[in-house]
């Protein structure tokens, strides 16, 4: 078997850099490690090489740029037998009768807008054989938004893996020593406590807008207090206790996992997974979130990945609960650990792939002949909105670049619910046994407020 991957951004060589990137070297390396894969090969327009062609390891690297992109494109679909789309801005040409299966990959549940590039629209508009998520919250946001055609049929299920050769804990002596030799000016040494990590790209939404009043609080209650962030030195606010790295290798990000004590990821967006908080976990360090997308399910999974309110006092509370119970967090990630180890390791997530392969490879002929052109919508269904953050009577919404909170009811709550999986009127009316002058006039009010969402 020939196995393909396609990428566009922001960089997969020889830096990974961010969890896409990260997510196809570890399944590259893992599948051009396996007797039944002959050959793996990664094209993308983020390769930062001088070379056109190269092989590093196991792996054959194709750079795409210039009008020939489509050209090697088409040329692999018709050498490989499985090609892997991870495009985020780039659309992929629609290719018909080529060798290969063509099979997206959803990283985030996001239209793309005139500022970012973005998964969702492209997995909903492309020619493909089948769609891998990366997990069930993003595989229901999907199916929510496609009720018209016969698209669920074609999506898989598989989570990212975690290689536990490249993320693992190592003594606080070793990290210091290895930190100094590829960071000068880190500030971290043996008398620094607690040691927050905020490993996010600058302007990316993941709540770096809290950082300024943490850093103040943590510094009042912990004088000898850290936080590091990858921001860059270009991101920068007057305060004592934080530095800001430049991103980080992959190959080092253990080193910063592992010496710090919490790893915060305060993402506003609806996360169709997060490395992040697997990799932490995996170097031994609890991780804080708010519930935002997948993390809110990660926090259900990982007794290690606790949650807060996307609000100050929540936020330093929760810090300060987790540096303060040692005993109960060393059992959480003790078990969180386990769990990473027994169903997120790269030899179970890479035959879960080449399952999906084979059995699409089987339907192939049958899912081709249903037309995605084929509209089925027999009525409006209301679904609870992927952007959504519950926390019971509060809810948030991150859009239009502002954090806005909600107060909800009871029977709100439980149109909430019923609506994680899309409903149509007559539907939610069917298990919420009200009025239904009343009933319309609560769902208007949650689609005003784009709490539900209308297909």
């Amino acid at each position: 078997m020939k196995i393909s991957f396609l990428d566009d951004e922001p960089e997969i060589f020889p830096m990974q850099y961010g969890g896409k990137a990260r997510t196809i070297i570890a399944l590259a390396k893992k599948f051009a490690c396996l007797k039944n894969v002959d050959k793996v090969t990664i094209m993308s327009r983020s390769i930062k090489d001088a070379r056109d062609k190269f092989k590093w390891g196991k792996i054959n690297f194709i750079k795409l740029d210039g009008y020939n992109i489509v050209g090697k494109i088409i040329d692999e679909c018709n050498n490989a037998d499985i090609i892997n789309v991870h495009a985020s801005s780039f659309t992929f040409p629609y290719i018909e009768n080529c060798k290969a299966i063509i099979v997206n990959h959803l990283h985030d549940v996001i239209f793309a807008t005139c500022n970012a590039g973005s998964h969702l629209d492209k997995a909903i508009g492309g020619n493909w054989d089948a769609i891998i998520s990366p997990s069930p919250f993003a595989t229901n946001v999907l199916k929510n938004i496609t009720t018209w055609n016969n698209l669920s049929e074609r999506i898989y299920t598989i989570p990212r893996a975690m290689d536990g050769n490249v993320f693992y804990k190592l003594s606080p002596k070793i990290v210091i020593s290895k930190i100094k030799k590829i960071v000068s000016n880190s500030g971290i040494n043996c008398g620094r406590y607690p040691i927050i990590f905020f490993p996010h790209r600058a302007s990316a939404n993941k709540g770096e807008i809290f950082l300024p009043k943490i850093c103040d609080l943590l510094h009042k209650k912990y004088p000898n207090s850290l936080i590091l962030t990858t921001l860059g030195k270009q991101y920068s606010f007057n305060a004592s206790n934080v530095v800001n790295l430049d991103w980080i290798p992959t190959e080092y990000m253990k080193y910063f996992y592992s010496i710090s004590d919490i790893t915060i990821s305060f993402s506003f967006l609806p996360e169709s997974f997060s490395q992040v908080c697997l990799e932490s976990l995996a170097c031994g360090t609890p991780v804080l979130t708010f519930k935002f997308g997948n993390l809110s399910d990660l926090s259900k999974i990982f007794p290690a990945i606790k949650n807060c309110e996307p609000d100050i006092v929540s936020i330093f509370t929760n810090i300060v609960n987790i540096l303060e119970n040692k005993k109960q967090i060393k059992k959480d990630l003790a078990m969180s650990q386990k769990i990473i180890k027994r169903d997120y390791n790269p030899s179970k997530i890479a035959k879960m792939y080449l399952e999906a392969y084979t059995n699409i490879l089987s339907n192939k002929t049958k899912l081709k002949s249903k037309s995605l052109g084929q509209i089925k919508k027999k009525g409006a269904k209301y679904f609870a909105s992927p952007a959504l953050a519950d926390y019971g009577n509060n809810v948030y919404l991150f859009k239009e670049e502002r954090l806005q909170k909600f107060r909800v009811n009871n029977l709100e709550q439980d149109i909430l619910k019923l609506c994680s999986q899309a409903k149509t009127l007559q539907e939610i009316g069917s298990e919420i046994k009200i009025n239904p002058k009343k009933l319309k006039n609560l769902i208007k009010n949650l689609s005003d407020k784009q709490i539900i969402n209308l297909s």
